[in-house]
């Protein structure tokens, strides 16, 4: 994983955007001065881990998705491993697989909705 300061910039930014919350009201929320926030979208300060995961959490983002700069491959291999997660899945008992889902949920979402951007 790798990370980048333009890249989380424009993270923070494409999550703040999604969620429809202005910057005035996300710096509200995260307790910081306008400015402050200001310069963390335009990638001229990175945010403290405290402070991407207060975003990540009003975003409803998986904390790695702001820091991981990978691609999603597609591929067949993709859909072997989306097979094989199923499966493994349905080996996990009910209670905790639940738990499991609606935590990831949100990283899903977030790679479907980053698919249909890119095309």
């Amino acid at each position: 994983m790798q990370s980048s300061k333009p890249h989380i910039a424009a993270r923070v930014r494409d999550a703040r955007e999604w969620k429809e919350i202005s910057q005035v009201a996300m710096a509200k929320r995260l307790d910081i001065a306008r400015q402050t926030y200001l310069d963390l979208e335009s990638g001229k300060t990175e945010p403290r881990v405290t402070t991407l995961m207060k975003i990540a959490e009003i975003t409803g983002r998986p904390l790695t998705w702001f820091i991981d700069e990978e691609k999603i491959p597609h591929s067949v291999e993709q859909h072997d491993q989306s097979q094989h997660l199923v499966e493994l899945f349905s080996k996990v008992p009910e209670p905790l697989r639940s738990k499991l889902i609606a935590h990831h949920i949100g990283l899903v979402s977030c790679y479907i909705e980053h698919l249909y951007s890119v095309k």
